[in-house]
């Protein structure tokens, strides 16, 4: 497992767990696809007694047409059942399937006499078709299919409306792709009314998608507003590095665009200790701390739980992650320890626990 690790650290670092299927000694089945339609399948058979499916090992490929008849099972039940949940299952609800892409299959268990196959790995990065040039036609009429239906509206979704032939100002909603925040159409459930509710003003208002890849793009565009609407989920979104949107962000606020919300707005008002800045408010508690290190919150929190009921919250999340309601366990007098109980309570999903005092500053620390 250790030898594992240098597969998991890093950025993008994973590792995938899955159960070995011994028939890929008989081969895995390359499906070839320029977006919904599938060209051609290629049954890579490994040489004797290996498993590698490369050309260089000695595997041999045979190419077949989609409705030879020896494919049909694995079309159908990939084509017309499986794809369009793909995206989906992906978190890309509402993005278009690759424009040429493949899937490798590798051969289950038969069930009734007939061939099960499961997805070995998908390929979209730049897939080529030089030896099918033949297709280009189709490539081209997919990619203006694609185009047709980007950002068209699902059925019962509500579509934004026409921009104002001489707007007063420009105002972009700025989302990311995916989260479960989003609708059917991609966006959340708020953008396009708010969008429509600007335009109804004499703006022009429209969603822009923000990923790290088109952070330029998306930052010339905002540089042309006169307001950018930040609808972003800070840490949600694959492709998203929340300190490059920051900063991005920052630069467009500073050059004169009105940023709702700017960044560090929302760092020091989604940050818990807030909460200590605005104690001397009348919407505030005078008795609220804040620990910036492991030492004060250990010198301080034995006297704040033993004057009375405390509610402890980490520094960021929303959901009542890491919020628990913290009293010494009734029954116990005399000066609070280390050896103190306490009856514990977490927001995020009403279950109680008993720690010590120490057990309890120590599991915090992860905060």
């Amino acid at each position: 497992m250790t030898f594992c690790e240098q597969y998991i650290v890093g950025e993008n670092g994973q590792l995938i767990d899955q159960r070995f299927l011994p028939r890929i000694v008989e081969g895995e089945l390359r499906l070839n696809m320029i977006y919904q339609t599938p060209t051609e399948v290629v049954h890579k058979k490994p040489a004797d007694g290996g498993i590698s499916a490369t050309l260089k090992s000695g595997a041999k490929y045979i190419s077949y047409k989609p409705e030879d008849p020896l494919m049909v099972g694995l079309i159908d039940n990939f084509v017309n059942h499986d794809l369009p949940k793909v995206m989906p299952a992906l978190g890309l609800e509402g993005a278009p399937i690759p424009l040429i892409w493949t899937s490798d299959f590798i051969l289950g268990d038969q069930v009734d006499g007939k061939d099960t196959y499961f997805v070995g790995e998908f390929n979209c990065s730049c897939v080529g078709i030089t030896q099918q040039l033949h297709l280009c036609g189709v490539v081209a009429d997919a990619a203006m299919q694609i185009c047709s239906e980007v950002g068209k509206p699902k059925s019962g979704c509500v579509h934004i409306k026409p921009q104002p032939a001489s707007p007063g100002g420009k105002i972009v909603v700025l989302e990311c792709r995916g989260g479960s925040d989003k609708g059917e159409d991609g966006h959340r459930k708020d953008t396009i009314p708010i969008c429509n509710a600007i335009i109804e003003k004499g703006w022009c208002a429209y969603p822009l998608y923000y990923t790290d890849d088109v952070c330029n793009i998306v930052k010339a565009e905002l540089m042309k507003c006169k307001g950018v609407i930040v609808r972003v989920n800070p840490g949600a979104y694959d492709g998203v590095t929340q300190s490059k949107l920051d900063q991005m962000l920052r630069d467009v606020a500073a050059s004169g665009v009105a940023t709702m919300s700017h960044p560090d707005v929302m760092i020091k008002m989604g940050a818990k200790d807030a909460l200590v800045k605005i104690k001397d408010l009348s919407c505030g508690m005078p008795d609220t701390y804040a620990y910036y290190d492991i030492p004060s919150f250990k010198a301080q929190f034995p006297a704040s739980v033993g004057s009375g009921v405390r509610v402890i919250k980490q520094n960021r999340g929303s959901q009542g992650e890491g919020i628990w309601v913290v009293q010494v366990k009734a029954g116990q007098t005399g000066e609070v320890t280390g050896a103190t109980m306490l009856d514990l309570q977490e927001a995020v999903d009403n279950h109680k626990e008993e720690k010590t005092l120490d057990e309890f500053m120590t599991f915090c620390e992860q905060y």
